[in-house]
């Protein structure tokens, strides 16, 4: 058994200007994991192909309690790719849909992470907040390259070409990562309708202040996005390592009181008895 439990604290907003909400997000906190996905698409279906990875991975996941992380991380990832893949040939008007796919999975004191396009992972940890994936990105490969400036990857129109998605090709490969889990961690998965908007200082910011309240959180970055203009579907999961015995005083306080003696005991027994 882990030292610590975990909370969850999910949104999945539309955002300002689209009109469709293209993301999707799943959590099963008692499994142990969370998925989040930023559909895409020529025509149609980039909502259809977002919802098809985070179904797919939960009830891969699901079954899979018993095989190494990492392995059962690339095994969903592969699943989610094909059924993304045969839903397109089956209805040629979903042609080209796909869509990103990032996810931590939880077990014991480790998470492995693992993601597909430019849906981010973080890590909130003593005052710090770290990234924890490299963007599947044109704008990202700019950066790496030292070809583009941090301002103009930010301005940069290209900024959300994604270079590797699920449903584009017969294989995609996610990137893996595996990480110890330090009790008060805060990890944070979001899509770009986030990131693209509210910058790393000021994610940091926020999580400095609220992250005693997950779900405030959670609510507030969403409010940031907006606030800075909401041009993307905004998707986020906060995942905060809880201590094991915070969440075992509410069952302690439950404990059923001794029975008092005497007159009172026998007051209550009849009352009990009468329906009362």
């Amino acid at each position: 058994m882990s030292r610590y439990t975990l909370e969850v604290a999910a949104r999945c907003e539309l955002g300002r200007v689209r009109k469709f909400n293209e993301d999707s997000v799943a959590t099963d906190a008692a499994r142990g994991f969370v998925g989040l996905a930023d559909g895409l698409a020529p025509a149609k279906g980039a909502d259809l192909a977002a919802k098809l990875a985070t179904q797919t991975l939960v009830s891969q996941l699901a079954t899979a309690q018993n095989i190494a992380p990492r392995a059962a991380a690339h095994a969903a990832f592969a699943a989610a790719n094909r059924a993304i893949r045969e839903r397109a040939r089956a209805e040629p008007t979903l042609a080209g849909m796909g869509t990103t796919l990032s996810a931590a999975w939880f077990r014991g004191d480790r998470m492995c992470i693992a993601h597909v396009g430019d849906s981010r992972v973080y890590r909130w940890r003593g005052g710090r907040l770290e990234r924890l994936t490299t963007d599947h990105s044109f704008v990202q490969a700019q950066l790496a390259a030292g070809a583009m400036t941090t301002d103009e990857a930010r301005a940069s129109k290209s900024r959300h070409l994604v270079t590797r998605v699920l449903g584009a090709e017969d294989q995609v490969a996610p990137d893996l990562g595996e990480h110890e889990v330090v009790i008060g961690d805060v990890y944070l998965l979001c899509t770009d309708g986030l990131h693209d908007l509210v910058e790393d200082a000021q994610i940091a910011n926020a999580l400095e202040v609220l992250e005693g309240n997950i779900e405030l959180a959670a609510g507030t970055l969403v409010d940031m996005a907006n606030d800075r203009g909401g041009r993307d579907n905004i998707s986020l999961i906060l995942v905060r390592a809880k201590p094991r015995t915070a969440a075992a005083e509410p069952a302690k306080a439950k404990q059923k009181e001794p029975e008092p003696h005497g007159f009172f005991g026998w007051l209550r027994s009849k009352m009990g008895g009468e329906g009362h």
